[in-house]
């Protein structure tokens, strides 16, 4: 179903954007961070909106969360018996077959093992709760939990474990527990017990406890950080914590605030932390903003997610939205239409402001200007052009690198590239032929805009960067025998990374 969304006009917010953009999942991966978002199997099998929506996913998310795939109300049909029709298609149902996530080269994030409220717990389970044991309970945990994890064993990059487990409300259990069917049958012990036979069940998979409302800290947030230290005293193997960041635009995220403090204090627990759930809600009259303001505001707090990201990196390497298009947002129909507008894409799959400063933050890591470029193996060198034509091949040169063939302009794109052009022959640029071969090779052309003109810049610290092209963007400009120009693999070497200094 396509809910009732907003199509509205850039122009009235002075924002217009045209360029075709490279697409977050590359910026992202060039950043060291995975790109999630929410994605229901049901718009994968049917190809939602005539391919639109997997193109589009497929251009901006690397990890999907599959909605209700995996969860027990979709597969635990009763006590030994399952439904995995959609999560078999989604990554097969043996060792040796393979589903849409391999085909597509994507990774999935399973939602969730057991949840931590009565309506996300089976129905037939609450039928017979009356003449269900603890030990019972137990047996029917461990299971659910060894078929499910084990029948994808090393097919799944995480398991959300636990899900939302903690109360919004004051209660008498440990750790301000839900009062749900497992806590009153195992009681906290639950918990524990689910993360050992997860990993049991999948030894290599990152196993994560996801929670909401914690991203400010407060009375919730110290109770997960008492559940996540008293299962670590208890010897469970859990990876990391997911936050779920559904917020509004009144939120204010700033370096050092209470959202980065509470982070930290998970992370000194030696956990991973993940943002899982991510949208940023204005409130609406029906489909329409209350404020149009509100997409930049919106633009803005999406923005410093990811600063917020990078200044935890690694210790927080994934960022997921709920969603990436307003088409299919919950957060809509969730609020009565009274919030909505809440992802980085509108219901025609066009960017919105928010998108774009997503974009600036991964992707713009360098001013523009006039640079000498010189590669870490050779700093005493710097590339240039061999000729004063447009058309000219490259070469490094040992000398002051003053001359106007060794100097490069270096200008964003606005579409998450750069262009760079030799200061002699201005209305040229880098070229890319090739790229995809084991040898690609490089040179200039005349500028016409194309994408094997364009650059992906990526920072690796002390002015140094990594360079790739657009049209082949996980490989990367390196020195190749000595003094060879080329676009090989990315081995991390130090051929393969450049100073850029401003002159």
């Amino acid at each position: 179903m396509i809910r009732t969304c907003l199509f509205f006009f850039l122009a009235t917010i002075n924002v217009i954007h045209t360029q075709n953009s490279i697409g977050l999942r590359a910026l992202a991966t060039l950043r060291g961070l995975t790109l999630g978002s929410e994605a229901p199997v049901a718009y994968l099998r049917g190809d939602a909106d005539m391919g639109q929506y997997i193109s589009m996913l497929k251009q901006n998310i690397d990890l999907i969360i599959p909605a209700s795939a995996f969860m027990p109300t979709h597969t635990w049909m009763n006590e030994n018996q399952y439904n995995f029709t959609d999560t078999d298609w989604l990554v097969g149902s043996t060792p040796n077959t393979t589903g849409w996530i391999q085909q597509n080269r994507m990774l999935v994030k399973a939602h969730a093992l057991i949840w931590g409220k009565d309506y996300r717990v089976p129905t037939w389970l609450l039928e017979q709760e009356a003449s269900i044991t603890p030990a019972k309970a137990l047996s029917l945990l461990s299971d659910f939990i060894h078929t499910i994890a084990g029948r994808y064993r090393g097919k799944i990059y995480w398991w959300n474990v636990i899900n939302e487990a903690i109360s919004d409300h004051n209660q008498t259990t440990a750790f301000n527990l839900e009062n749900s069917f497992w806590y009153r049958k195992l009681g906290a012990d639950y918990i524990k017990y689910a993360f050992i036979f997860a990993r049991e069940a999948d030894p290599n998979v990152k196993l994560f406890y996801n929670e909401y409302s914690i991203e400010h800290g407060g009375y919730k947030a110290d109770n997960t950080l008492a559940l996540l230290k008293w299962l670590k005293s208890e010897g469970v193997s859990v990876d990391g914590l997911g936050m779920q960041w559904h917020i509004s635009t009144t939120e204010v995220i700033t370096p050092g605030d209470a959202h980065y403090q509470i982070a930290q204090q998970f992370i000194d627990l030696n956990l991973l932390v993940a943002i899982t759930e991510l949208d940023v809600g204005m409130k609406t009259n029906g489909a329409y903003p209350a404020d149009p303001n509100d997409f930049i505001k919106q633009a803005q707090i999406y923005r410093s997610m990811f600063q917020y990201a990078l200044h935890f990196y690694p210790n927080i390497s994934s960022v997921a939205t709920w969603g990436f298009t307003d088409r299919y947002s919950f957060v809509s129909t969730s609020s009565n239409y009274t919030r909505g507008n809440a992802l980085t894409l509108d219901c025609q799959y066009q960017p919105k402001p928010a998108f774009w400063e997503v974009q600036e933050e991964l992707g713009r890591v360098l001013a523009d200007g006039l640079y000498k470029i010189s590669p870490i193996s050779q700093p005493d060198h710097c590339l240039g052009t061999t000729s004063n034509n447009t058309n000219s091949t490259l070469q490094l040169y040992a000398d002051s690198c003053k001359n106007t063939n060794e100097q490069w302009n270096v200008t964003w794109q606005k579409d998450g590239t750069y262009r760079f052009s030799p200061q002699n022959t201005i209305e040229s640029a880098l070229n890319a032929y090739n790229a995809s071969i084991t040898i690609g090779q490089v040179g200039t052309t005349q500028w016409t805009g194309d994408t094997n003109q364009e650059w992906v810049i990526t920072p690796k610290g002390n002015d140094t960067f990594r360079l790739g092209p657009r049209n082949a963007w996980w490989r990367v400009l390196t020195v190749y025998n000595a003094s060879i120009i080329a676009i090989v693999d990315d081995r991390q070497s130090d051929l393969q990374y450049w100073t850029l200094t401003m002159i």
